[in-house]
């Protein structure tokens, strides 16, 4: 931005340059996250569309894994990733990452996710080959945070050190998922699919909201506080490790109706417990901001997400009933929460890096907004099985529309210089 310029000319679009995206990690990850969340929901919405017109797709691999594959494996690590490159640095006192050296890890990402889903479609060896390039890439990529961690000389490195465990789960899962796929292995599958989703990608969101997030990290408990540092993200991560247990038991099923109960009971104590924290915090003057606002409401769509857990795992519970309130908060969990987390997050980061003064304006309040909608779609669908076929698509387009926004809106952003003129 040149001297003497009127402060309008600062808000005029800049061109776009594929060059920009290696100015910053953040810019190359957010784009790349960008194109697969809006991939993703681009082919997941015509399906929806396509089963509910009678018109079938020809799948190779189940629908609901490779749904659940793509949507928890797919953008959710590169979000990641540009966040951790980005705030990782400041948070560890280290020299910025440079893009360049990311660029092949995500490349092998993006290709291997492109590979895939043909796939998906064609034949799941080449759907399990691809997982391996996914895995190979994020590989990379986790090694790099990896580095990061331990070069450092900080002394707390505690929200780092989980969100490295996290992301080499994910690795894990994504090796395991490309083996389950060519051996043909459906079990195995659904079992490192609940792992990777818990252990790996939720644990990260966790560990960020507790660092980040007012209504985590603030003292809460003063009595306990001075006793138990930190309670609030050690009572949210067992969340992940006991639901990780649950995944690891689905093949045993004798097993697994004897640690039911001691799942369901554990997740309506952190259900009260994050209520509590909800209910106090109803009270604060900090969420008249859109930005925290925003955040609060994903929190609580978390704490909602652990009572319908809780609630599917009640003794006597008929097992459609059950399924239903699972598929409900698994929903929740990932839409609500995760998704309303990553929207917030993602739209912050991209909008302050890009020199924009208003990170949460008029566009993201309203995508935000839209994204609820979906949810309460996927919601009814879930706990009105009859009624699914038809609302399914409605709340698959709305989602859709939330992912091809952002990109393309971020998309240009992200490829163009900042606003403001400054370097980076």
């Amino acid at each position: 931005m040149r001297p003497g310029l009127p402060p309008d000319a600062r808000q005029e679009p800049a061109p776009w340059r594929a060059a920009r995206l290696l100015d910053a990690p953040h810019r190359l990850c957010f784009f790349a996250a960008g194109l697969n969340w809006a991939g993703a929901a681009l082919w997941w919405s015509a399906s929806l569309f396509a089963t509910a017109r009678g018109v079938a797709w020809p799948w190779q691999v189940n629908a609901a894994s490779a749904h659940g594959l793509w949507f928890s494996l797919g953008a959710m690590p590169l979000f990641i990733a540009g966040f951790m490159f980005t705030a990782g640095p400041k948070w560890l006192r280290r020299p910025p990452v440079v893009a360049r050296e990311l660029r092949l890890p995500v490349a092998a990402f993006t290709l291997g996710w492109v590979i895939t889903v043909a796939g998906f479609h064609l034949v799941p060896v080449v759907a399990a080959a691809g997982l391996a390039v996914v895995a190979l890439g994020w590989g990379g990529l986790t090694w790099r945070i990896v580095r990061l961690v331990a070069n450092s000389t900080q002394a707390d490195r505690r929200h780092p050190r989980l969100i490295v465990l996290a992301s080499s789960v994910i690795v894990a899962c994504l090796g395991l998922s490309s083996l389950a796929l060519l051996v043909n292995h459906a079990e195995l599958l659904h079992v490192v699919l609940r792992v990777a989703l818990w252990g790996g990608v939720c644990m990260v969101f966790l560990v960020v909201s507790h660092r980040l997030l007012p209504f985590l990290g603030a003292q809460l408990w003063p009595w306990l506080d001075t006793r138990w540092p930190d309670w609030p993200l050690w009572v949210v991560v067992s969340v992940p490790l006991t639901q990780c247990v649950s995944a690891t038991l689905a093949p045993w099923p004798v097993a697994l109706a004897a640690w039911r109960p001691i799942a369901a009971a554990h997740l309506a104590v952190v259900a009260a417990l994050c209520l509590w924290i909800v209910l106090r915090w109803t009270r604060e003057r900090a969420l008249r901001q859109p930005l925290v606002a925003m955040l609060f409401a994903a929190f609580v769509w978390w704490d909602v997400a652990l009572w319908l857990g809780a609630a599917a795992g009640l003794p006597g519970l008929r097992a459609d009933a059950a399924a239903a309130l699972e598929l409900a908060a698994l929903h929740t969990l990932t839409m609500g929460f995760l998704g309303g987390t990553l929207l917030v997050m993602a739209t912050r980061v991209s909008s302050t890096h890009s020199g924009r003064p208003v990170a949460i304006d008029r566009v993201a309040r309203g995508l935000f907004g839209l994204l609820q909608l979906a949810l309460l779609l996927r919601l009814a669908a879930a706990l009105a099985p009859s009624w699914s076929t038809q609302i399914l698509p409605w709340a698959g387009l709305c989602w859709m529309l939330v992912a091809v926004v952002w990109a393309v809106r971020h998309g240009r952003w992200l490829g163009s210089a900042r606003v403001d003129g400054r370097p980076g």
